[in-house]
């Protein structure tokens, strides 16, 4: 797989802006493209076997001890890492420091 993080908050409501905030935070190359859907977006990366990079969603918590069932998460999951992955997850983590309300990161 790759690296599985969420970021839970008090106010889910504030998810989807989030969400929005993540993908215009990252920077990639023409390799990529960015791809938004409901509730998520998704990093392609073009030509590969393998195309989603990276793919964050809004999810409901169903089986897991880092947060209460039923509660909305946000859930990134990198299907690549080394530098590249590293360096999305630091723009990814600047920009959710930005927001007044509190969003924690755990890993999943």
């Amino acid at each position: 797989m790759g690296w599985e993080y969420g970021i839970r908050t008090t106010n889910p409501v504030i998810l989807p802006r989030i969400v929005k905030r993540l993908a215009y935070s990252l920077t990639f190359s023409d390799l990529y493209r960015l791809e938004h859907y409901e509730g998520g977006f998704a990093l392609l990366q073009e030509g590969s076997s393998w195309p989603e990079a990276l793919q964050v969603s809004i999810e409901v918590a169903s089986g897991m001890n880092e947060i209460v069932e039923g509660e909305l998460y946000i859930y990134c999951l990198f299907h690549t890492w080394g530098d590249i992955a590293a360096n999305w997850l630091k723009q990814m983590e600047a920009a959710t420091n930005q927001d007044d309300n509190k969003l924690e990161w755990f890993e999943v």
